[in-house]
């Protein structure tokens, strides 16, 4: 098995060939830079695997104001909607330029930094699957999001689908 960064933080020159890996890897096409993959799964140090954790994002309306201004007429004004991120037990987070991504073994979750601002994340994120023993890539699945509707809260959840093989 090929050694590790054992540091929890990446030097500036390893996140400037994270990069420039992270670009190859994403861009599109049916297949990945097999070498591309293994160099950024040693790259990226590894977190311990969680059995059980929870990203959440909570959002409201908000409340707004109805009424009349005088030579305006009648205004409406909405008000702003307020946010709360909550996470329980998730691998660290390395912001690599426009990317964020997380290592666990088997796993290397890449997602783009600005995700948080869509509401659909259908493909704006994907993961590198390997063999942990070998560190051998076996594919690339990307993110497809799906929501579900009870009584009054809808909650969007991501299943990732297959996306990419390794080259040869």
């Amino acid at each position: 098995m090929s050694k590790r960064m054992s540091d929890q933080e990446l030097t500036v020159e390893a996140r400037l060939e994270a990069h420039a890996l992270l670009d190859r890897l994403t861009r599109d096409g049916p297949t990945f830079s097999r070498e591309d993959a293994k160099r950024l799964i040693t790259l990226i140090p590894v977190s311990p695997r969680r059995r059980f954790s929870f990203t959440g994002l909570f959002q409201d309306r908000g409340t707004g104001l109805r009424g009349r201004a005088a030579g305006v007429g009648d205004v409406e004004l909405d008000g702003e909607g307020r946010e709360r991120r909550v996470s329980w037990n998730t691998p660290t987070v390395h912001r690599i330029g426009g990317y964020t991504v997380s290592h666990t073994p088997g796993q290397v979750v890449i997602e783009l930094l600005w995700i948080a601002t869509r509401d659909d994340i259908s493909g704006q994120s994907c993961q590198l699957l390997y063999d942990s023993e070998t560190d051998e890539p076996r594919a690339m699945e990307i993110s497809v999001q799906k929501t579900l509707t009870l009584l009054f809260i809808r909650l969007a959840y991501i299943s990732y689908a297959p996306w990419k093989m390794p080259e040869g």
